[in-house]
């Protein structure tokens, strides 16, 4: 029976990092993976999709060749999505590679198999039925996407992100249910090879958890680009046949029927704590199924942590792996700072770019804060003119009283890129002045932070 320190359930960005973290601090640490090291992320989610909005911006950028001397046809232009796929699954494999040179640098034992619990320190391996002892055990086990009920997730028209990322041929139509970031990553992708895309969102705005400012430009963005939008909408009957899928859509305005080749559902994650036995151990869920925990990653179970999606705190890599980290440290005796899940940056890498940390205007209002905000248009920057990208602003809320800067919101070019450092201003617990007075380099979008910056003075500069 092999036994360990520290044993991670799950290799996503955050188990992995967990086990990283572990065995730099003197632990011996090992990863049970069912699947391939890097998790949804570097597998099925960040990386992929990030690997094919880069070919579907190329491919943007040759239709706009007139503006900038050159000039090609439609026509002319051959996009393969066939290679443009391929070209993401070999990117994602050469990522997963190097966490696997990780593992071994850093002494990590990789198992790849499934792990259930057997007990609080102990699991069973579901493929070679061998148990493993651990003296704290890290779950990392992740998410899956939510499915509907009223929709048959098993035609081959009905695609989750998975699926979507296995599509080897672009779509023609495709309709979209919910305007969140995995939704309008894809139909940027899909729009840019020609595809008819409808999105519907049931909320009243498109990226709800947006900055309501925020949301109404990036849904102008979005509809310039040739994406149809519907929200407070609500799909009733799907139906799958052949190549066409009709898909019912209750608005407003009353019903509509929509046809399409095929139909994504984006509304969600739900938690994989139902894989895990995890009943043999006692640990706390709530109402959802995700694992409680406090602000060290620890269950109620004295020995056994959660990080990442099936915590429920906010799915995201990065979170993940900041999770991982902290759990790590509180395993090997370290003190930890408690994270500011508000300071968390979210990106949308759709075109346009959304950025975001901190409270939105919203936010501050409904826990009583007064603020002041400040809002520069790009098109008032010099280098998103120059180069033909001047959709979009920068919004900065902060408290009227101190001006401590409580959130940054970005919409358009490059957002996703500048957002870390308003995370850090907002960590550091910086206020305007002291935003306004950091120098930023000369032409560059990220001026519009400054700017932002002096506006929520009552000192502009530039408009």
């Amino acid at each position: 029976m092999k036994k360990y320190e520290v044993l991670v359930i799950g290799g996503g960005p955050g188990g992995y990092v967990a086990a990283i973290k572990a065995a730099r601090l003197g632990q011996r640490a090992a990863i049970v993976e069912k699947e391939a090291l890097g998790g949804t992320c570097l597998n099925w989610g960040c990386i992929p999709t990030k690997s094919l909005l880069r070919n579907a911006e190329v491919i943007s950028h040759l239709f706009e060749g007139k503006e900038y001397g050159f000039s090609l046809d439609e026509g002319s232009i051959t996009a393969d999505y066939g290679k443009a796929q391929a070209r993401s699954r070999k990117v994602s494999g050469k990522l997963v590679s190097g966490i696997g040179y990780l593992m071994k640098k850093n002494g990590i034992d990789v198992i790849q198999d499934e792990a259930v619990f057997t007990a609080p320190k102990s699991v069973k391996l579901t493929k070679t039925k061998e148990t493993i002892q651990a003296d704290h055990i890290i779950i990392a086990a992740g998410a899956r996407p939510t499915t509907l009920p009223d929709i048959d997730s098993s035609s081959p028209y009905v695609l989750d992100s998975k699926k979507a990322l296995q599509l080897k041929t672009a779509p023609k139509s495709v309709v979209v249910i919910g305007a969140g970031a995995i939704g309008l990553e894809f139909a940027t992708v899909w729009r840019a090879y020609g595809a008819e895309v409808t999105v519907v969102e049931m909320l009243s705005r498109a990226m709800p958890n947006e900055d309501e400012d925020v949301s109404k430009e990036a849904r102008k963005g979005y509809e310039k680009n040739g994406i149809r939008i519907l929200t407070q909408a609500k799909v009733g009957k799907v139906e799958t046949g052949g190549s066409k899928t009709k898909v019912t859509v209750t608005t407003t305005k009353g019903d509509q029927t929509l046809e399409c080749e095929y139909l994504l559902v984006s509304v969600g994650i739900r938690p994989n704590s139902d894989k895990l036995n995890i009943e043999k151990t006692g640990i706390k869920l709530d109402e959802r199924g995700y694992i409680e925990v406090d602000d060290k990653m620890r269950t109620n179970v004295s020995n056994v942590y959660a990080i990442g999606d099936i915590t429920g705190k906010l799915a995201l890599a990065h979170a993940a792996s900041a999770q991982g980290i902290a759990a790590a440290m509180d395993i090997a005796g370290w003190k930890t700072e408690p994270i500011n899940y508000d300071n968390i940056p979210k990106c949308t890498y759709g075109k346009p770019e959304t950025a975001s940390a901190g409270l939105t205007e919203q936010q501050a209002g409904q826990r009583g804060i007064d603020v002041t905000t400040g809002t520069f248009p790009l098109s008032a920057n010099g280098k998103a003119i120059a180069t033909s990208a001047p959709e979009g602003f920068v919004k900065i809320i902060a408290g009227k009283k101190h001006g401590e800067i409580l959130g940054v919101h970005m919409v358009g070019a490059h957002a996703t890129e500048m957002i870390a450092g308003a995370v850090g201003h907002i960590g550091l617990e910086s206020t305007l002045d002291e935003l306004a007075a950091t120098i930023h380099p000369h032409p560059t979008i990220s001026e519009a932070v400054m700017e932002a910056a002096h506006v929520a003075m009552g000192e502009g500069i530039h408009i």
